[in-house]
C-alpha cells in the first residue's frame, strides 16, 4: 500500500488543548548490540518509512524514543502537540514549519497520514530532539534511526574555556577569492581579533586557538585538541571560522552553522563535501557519520548558532549582508564534545564582501558581534537551569 501525503488548507500560529493519543503502528523498534564506549546502555533501533522517496518516522515510534517525551496529536485538526519536561513543540501535520517556545521554525517537508499512522520527517524527528533537549545521542542512517538514552546532562553559565578554530591553514588554502586572496589568511586574522576581544569580555575564561599561524591541521586534531580541555567538569564552546566562495559573484553575505544530519539544501550539502574532504581522509569521515550525535548538545549549539549570528548582524549592520542560521553535517563540529559553531564569515568570490574582510573595521566589529553572541547564550543557559 503506498502511504499518500495529507493535503489540507494552511494554518500558521495555532493552541492546542488536546491530550489525544494514537494506536502504534508499523514497525517497531529493536535493540542493536552495545559498542565500544556504550557498552552499558541499550541501543535502540526504530525503522523509517520511504514516503516519495523521502524517509518519515511514525509518530508511534517516535513515543517509544524516550519514556519522557510526550506526543498527542488530533486527526481531525491535523495538529499536535509535543512535550518534553518544560519545552513545548506545536505542529501541523500538513505544514512545512512548527512552533517551539513561541518561535517558528521552517522545515523542508510536511508529515503524512495513512489510516490510523501518523508519520513525521526524518529532518522534523531530529528538529524534535534537539529541541526538546531530549537526553538521547542519535544517528540516522538510510533505514532506521539509531537511538541511545543518556543522562540528562547538566547546564551550567559558568563557561570555562572557548576554542578558536581558524578554517585551513597550511597546504590547505581553502576557498579562494579575487586577487588570489587565500581562506586561510582571513580566518587566521579573524580569529586573532576574536581572541583579543573574548580576552577583554571574559577575562576569566580561558582562551585556546587550533592554530595560531600559517599551519596544517587535520579535522580530526582540530575537534580532539578542544576536546582534551572538556573534561572533569569543565564546560567550554567550540567556534570555527571559515570565508565563502561561489560561482556567482553577486552572492554575499555571513551564515552561521550548527551540527546536523539534515542539511538544509543542496548548496549547504556540496558545502559540507567541500569543507569536509579537501585534505581529509575518508576513513576518518566515515568513522565520524558513523558516531552518535548528542541531542542535549545539539540544542546548545542551536542556541549559540542563533544568538551569534545575531549578534554579528546588530554588530555588523550595514557591513555584510546576514544570511541566515544553517545547519550541516560538518566534520569539524561532528567532532566536537561541546556546543559548537562554524561562521562562514562572508564570500570571497564577492568584491563587496571580501573588501571588507580585509579591513580593521570588520575584524572589530566581527569579534565584538560574536563575542556579543557568546554572552548571550551564556544567559540563555542559565534561564533554562531555573
Amino acid at each position: 500500500m503506498r502511504l499518500q501525503k495529507l493535503q489540507l488548507p494552511m494554518h500558521y500560529l495555532f493552541k492546542i488543548s488536546f491530550r489525544l493519543g494514537i494506536a502504534a503502528v508499523i514497525a517497531a523498534g529493536s535493540f542493536l548490540p552495545a559498542k565500544s564506549d556504550q557498552r552499558e546502555k541499550e541501543r535502540l533501533r526504530f525503522t523509517l518509512v520511504q514516503i516519495d522517496q523521502r524517509a518519515y518516522l511514525s509518530l508511534a515510534n517516535l513515543r517509544r524514543v524516550h519514556p519522557g517525551l510526550q506526543a498527542s496529536f488530533d486527526k481531525g485538526e491535523a495538529q499536535g502537540e509535543l512535550r518534553y519536561q518544560k519545552r513545548i513543540i506545536l505542529f501541523r501535520l500538513d505544514e512545512s514549519q512548527y512552533q517551539s517556545q513561541s518561535e517558528i521554525r521552517e522545515l523542508d517537508d510536511v508529515g503524512a497520514i495513512e489510516d490510523d499512522g501518523i508519520f513525521l520527517s526524518r529532518e522534523f524527528v531530529e528538529e524534535i530532539l534537539t529541541e526538546l533537549s531530549v537526553p538521547v545521542s542519535y544517528r540516522f542512517n538510510r533505514n532506521n534511526l539509531l537511538v541511545v538514552r543518556d543522562k540528562p546532562r547538566a547546564t551550567t553559565e559558568k563557561l570555562d574555556f572557548i576554542y578558536i578554530d581558524a578554517g585551513h591553514g597550511g597546504k590547505d588554502s581553502g576557498a579562494l577569492g579575487y586577487f588570489d586572496v587565500n581562506e586561510k589568511d582571513i580566518t587566521l586574522t579573524l580569529a586573532h581579533a576574536l581572541r583579543a576581544q573574548l580576552k577583554a569580555d571574559f577575562p576569566h575564561v580561558q582562551l585556546y586557538m587550533t592554530r595560531s599561524g600559517d599551519r596544517f591541521i587535520r579535522l580530526e586534531k582540530r575537534s580532539d585538541l578542544a576536546n582534551r580541555r572538556n573534561d572533569k567538569g569543565r564546560f567550554g564552546i567550540f567556534v570555527s571560522i571559515h570565508c565563502n566562495s561561489t560561482l556567482s559573484p553577486r552572492v554575499k553575505g555571513f551564515e552561521v552553522y550548527y551540527l546536523a544530519q539534515n542539511p538544509d539544501n543542496s548548496k549547504t550539502r556540496q558545502l559540507m563535501l567541500r569543507e569536509n574532504l579537501k585534505f581529509e581522509s575518508s576513513s576518518y569521515i566515515r568513522k565520524l557519520t558513523s558516531q552518535l550525535m548528542n541531542a542535549q548538545i545539539q540544542r546548545e549549539s542551536k542556541t549559540l548558532a542563533r544568538q551569534v549570528f545575531s549578534g554579528m548582524a546588530n554588530r555588523l549592520d550595514g557591513m555584510i549582508k546576514p544570511r541566515k542560521v544553517k545547519k550541516a553535517d560538518f566534520a569539524v563540529l561532528r567532532g566536537s564534545l561541546m556546543p559548537a559553531i562554524l561562521i562562514e564569515t562572508g564570500y570571497l568570490t564577492n568584491r563587496d564582501d571580501l573588501k571588507r574582510l580585509n579591513s580593521v573595521e570588520y575584524r572589530k566589529a566581527f569579534a565584538e558581534g560574536v563575542s556579543r553572541g557568546i554572552g548571550v547564550f551564556l544567559s540563555e543557559l542559565a534561564k533554562a537551569e531555573k
